[in-house]
């Protein structure tokens, strides 16, 4: 058993190594589009969901996450994934939620997408509504407020877009975003740090659980060691 694990996890360890030698296609109608870093992305993206990780793309801003988020979900349609396979939450600041719409709408029309706004009836009738998606969108704000609707939707693929969002684990943004049932997630901020390294543990305790421990362990293993102890 030991064996099979060790070399289970070297195989791991070599595919996140040599991601663009994977077996992932860039759609066609993205390939001129991405620059090469985004493909690199891309590639990354699509290894970490095939080994069940989570992951934080934190290209500086300008550079196109946005971009890349997207191609990884046409990918996904393209490969023959609908309804409960395909189905994405965005969660975003309010200020970008037509943002992703508008990008949606000229870089990858194949995929059908709503926006949850409205008043609270309305947008309850939009989570519950059997007319599905491939792209439903929301704020941090909303989300908040929408939670219990969301109890009994599962959705394949979970995206949390300015994840500095959800910097402090005790706030109700942080709490909603973990709350929706969801298999693949990402975080896509430029600043997953800003002052504390507890705002790195925030977002990872949202991506994979456990990952890097409750905050408690984290708290005593890194954070004390590094920040009081300048331990390298």
């Amino acid at each position: 058993i030991t064996f099979y694990r060790d070399n289970l996890f070297k195989a791991v360890v070599r595919g996140m190594k040599s991601v663009e030698d994977g077996d992932f296609e860039i759609p066609v109608s993205m390939r001129s589009v991405l620059r090469s870093y985004q493909k690199t992305g891309f590639y990354w993206m699509k290894t970490l969901d095939s080994y069940g990780f989570g992951g934080i793309l934190a290209d500086d801003m300008g550079l196109g996450k946005t971009l890349q988020m997207l191609t990884f979900l046409l990918s996904e349609k393209e490969e023959g994934k609908t309804g409960d396979e395909l189905r994405t939450l965005i969660v975003t600041p309010a200020s970008l939620v037509y943002n992703w719409k508008k990008e949606i709408g000229q870089f990858v029309p194949e995929l059908s997408c709503k926006v949850i706004t409205g008043n609270a009836a309305e947008r309850q009738e939009m989570i519950q509504n059997e007319e599905d998606r491939d792209i439903w969108i929301t704020s941090y704000d909303l989300l908040k407020r929408d939670i219990a609707c969301y109890e009994n939707i599962r959705f394949a693929n979970q995206v949390i877009d300015e994840a500095q969002y959800i910097k402090n684990h005790g706030t109700q943004a942080a709490k909603s975003v973990r709350l929706i049932q969801s298999g693949f997630r990402m975080a896509l901020t430029g600043t997953p740090m800003e002052n504390r390294l507890s705002e790195l543990w925030s977002i990872f305790d949202f991506l994979m659980p456990g990952f890097l421990y409750g905050y408690q362990g984290f708290r005593e293993k890194f954070e004390e060691a590094i920040m009081n102890d300048r331990d390298e």
